[in-house]
């Protein structure tokens, strides 16, 4: 009897302390989200007024799961918890935390920073500067007007290893929410960062997929991760899971391509750089039904299950799976058919450069970005005329054209890769 109430009395101290654990936890979302709630007071100005009271009815939602866990620790029964309960606890408290913290962020914003925040654009469509290599006032005042999401950079705005470090730091404390900070670093003759810098040059993708080893493409990644977080990016929008040959392709073998592409974008989040696997579903159009493409797809399958972030559809048209000649970047069958539904991707959908003549032959800048966000796309990449395509897409929200819930909803996505790893860091 001794030995059953000894366990019976570890039992539910266990189950207590975890009770406890959970209760702090919701004490740091309330703590996060009046933070959250402060800093929009303090930076945003006005952008703060229209969504405070969204805010507060957060923070008192997180306040009183607070107070609720607090009494239900003297009140829990003695069930047994077991270590796979206590993982999908955790889990669970890291998605409310960041769930929390995104839904606060949103609802602070006002519908032209929104807009604006799908865009992910070259430093120049910005700033109007013909190539920037510094932020100075023209970047601030830009940044203000129009606090796009993400900023693309090539070797043009990278002279030196100071320069690029102290660029990327002023333009991210000028911005007023986070950003994505993005280039191409493929490795071979094609990474921006190190072709500019002079840097050891990573192995290619055909070099790792002719070794036939996972595990160097995982290391190769992890270099690059290394110093391009070193310089201040976080976004890698240069990982090619298209079967084809060249340097900047992992090959024409499904397995060995699935293997790279999987190995690569865990080597890129264990420095925190988001990978973004391109392009979907293939770069030109041969007429492939969605069966014909089934292999083809794995590569964009083992990138999704390995934690990939971010999917750019190319531009091109699939008339094979859509039966027209709508660019694969503005289709809905494409993006949610298939890449949402039937792959379960549920991450950031960002179209190919907007600029491409497939779109400009057809489309002005506006009727693109309108059709890409109809379509199901997150974020609009590099348009022809970035001031046309964000005034018009404003437009299409404010008279009724586009929902703001369709935006929230991309913006959902987008503040759920911008906010993971504090969500992270606050749940553990």
């Amino acid at each position: 009897m001794e030995n059953r109430n000894t366990g019976y009395e570890t039992e539910r101290d266990e189950r207590r302390e975890i009770r406890r654990q959970r209760r702090i936890r919701s004490q740091i979302i309330a703590y996060v989200l009046a933070g959250i709630v402060f800093v929009c007071l303090v930076f945003g100005g006005a952008l703060a007024i229209r969504g405070i009271g969204s805010a507060l009815i957060s923070l008192n939602s997180a306040a009183a799961l607070a107070s609720t866990e607090e009494a239900s620790v003297e009140a829990e029964d003695v069930a047994a918890t077991s270590p796979m309960d206590i993982s999908v606890d955790v889990a669970v408290q890291e998605t409310d935390v960041l769930d929390g913290i995104v839904d606060t962020c949103i609802s602070s914003m006002p519908l032209e920073d929104k807009v604006a925040g799908l865009f992910f654009i070259a430093p120049e469509q910005l700033t109007g500067v013909e190539a920037v290599i510094k932020a100075g006032t023209a970047t601030q005042d830009a940044l203000m007007a129009y606090p796009v999401g993400g900023l693309f950079y090539t070797s043009k705005n990278m002279k030196d290893e100071a320069q690029l470090s102290e660029m990327i730091a002023s333009t991210k404390e000028m911005s007023k929410y986070p950003l994505f900070v993005g280039t191409c670093e493929v490795g071979g003759s094609s990474s921006q960062i190190a072709n500019a810098l002079g840097l050891g040059m990573p192995q290619s993708p055909s070099e790792l997929a002719a070794t036939g080893n996972a595990d160097e493409a995982y290391n190769t990644a992890n270099t690059v991760s290394d110093y391009m977080n070193k310089y201040g990016f976080n976004t890698n929008l240069g990982i090619n899971a298209n079967l084809s040959e060249g340097e900047t392709s992992f090959g024409t073998d499904s397995q060995v391509a699935s293997m790279m592409i999987g190995q690569t974008v865990s080597g890129l989040k264990n420095f925190g750089v988001n990978a973004c696997l391109q392009y979907f579903p293939q770069m030109s159009d041969d007429g492939s039904s969605i069966d014909d493409l089934a292999s083809r797809l794995e590569p964009f399958k083992a990138g999704i299950d390995a934690g990939a972030p971010m999917i750019m559809v190319c531009t091109a048209p699939s008339q094979g799976v859509t039966g027209d000649d709508t660019p694969s970047c503005l289709s809905s069958v494409i993006m949610q058919d298939v890449l949402r539904n039937q792959l379960g991707f549920n991450g950031i959908i960002i179209t190919d450069s907007l600029n491409d003549g497939n779109i400009t032959e057809k489309y002005s800048a506006g009727d693109a970005a309108i059709a890409a966000i109809n379509a199901g796309a997150d974020m609009i990449f590099i348009p022809s005329d970035f001031t046309e395509a964000y005034t018009a897409l404003l437009t299409a929200v404010q008279n009724g054209t586009i929902s703001e819930d369709r935006i929230n909803e991309s913006l959902h996505r987008i503040y759920r890769v911008k906010y993971a790893d504090k969500a992270a860091e606050i749940a553990e």
